[in-house]
């Protein structure tokens, strides 16, 4: 027997509630989570503590209903995205906490050990709720810079090479230099040379599209 809770009225704390069934019951089990029908709630995060709460402490996610989900990302380059629990308890190595947009690409910088090289790559996550590593394993590799915002750049700075003089620093229009690819995808080499550091310059401005309705596109064909 199904029962959806969206079927019964809202009523008072003190209400004793409605009977679901006369029967005698052996197990409950939550069968599937519906959306949300309340109006959306702010959620913080409190960096002191490590937790989410609703109560103005901390920095301001967003505002959360439905499916709506939080993006979390590590230093050790694994990430996954969430329901906005309360409860829910953080890692130490957490560098990434926000608002999920699904169509938003995450940009990432790192050293990849084995060849010794920089590379970058840009990507969409691809499993909800499941936690993936988006560099590889290998020895000596690590996440040197992870971006979310739309359009990022940063910048390259040489080591200087013997008895040559210092290579001017290179700026890097991230959405440009790479095209989104798979979360498994090994991303593109950032450069030949040694790169002394990598810094994160101004994200260039993002407008967001101007989404039409399907009933607008079909007045517009009509019309043509």
């Amino acid at each position: 027997m199904g029962c959806n809770f969206s079927d019964y009225i809202i009523k008072g704390r003190s209400s004793r509630g409605n009977i679901v069934t006369k029967h005698s019951v052996n197990k409950i089990e939550l069968k599937e989570k519906g959306v949300s029908t309340l109006k959306p709630r702010k959620i913080w995060f409190d960096d002191s503590i490590q937790r989410l709460n609703v109560d103005g402490r901390g920095e301001l996610l967003g505002e959360f209903s439905g499916e709506d989900k939080l993006l979390i990302i590590r230093q050790n380059g694994m990430l996954k995205t969430i329901s906005p629990e309360i409860t829910t308890r953080f890692t130490d190595d957490m560098i990434v906490l926000e608002k999920w947009l699904p169509k938003k690409p995450i940009s990432a910088v790192y050293f990849d050990g084995k060849k010794e090289k920089y590379f970058l790559k840009r990507f969409l996550i691809e499993n909800e709720n499941k936690e993936e590593t988006f560099i590889s394993l290998n020895k000596n590799t690590f996440l040197e810079i992870v971006c979310t915002d739309w359009k990022p750049v940063i910048e390259l700075v040489y080591n200087k090479e013997r008895n040559k003089e210092q290579r001017s620093n290179t700026s890097i229009d991230i959405e440009e230099f790479i095209s989104i690819k798979g979360i498994k995808a090994q991303g593109n080499q950032l450069t030949g040379y040694k790169v002394k550091q990598i810094n994160i310059l101004e994200s260039k401005e993002y407008v967001p599209p101007i989404e039409v309705s399907a009933n607008e596109i079909e007045v517009m064909m009509k019309t043509k």
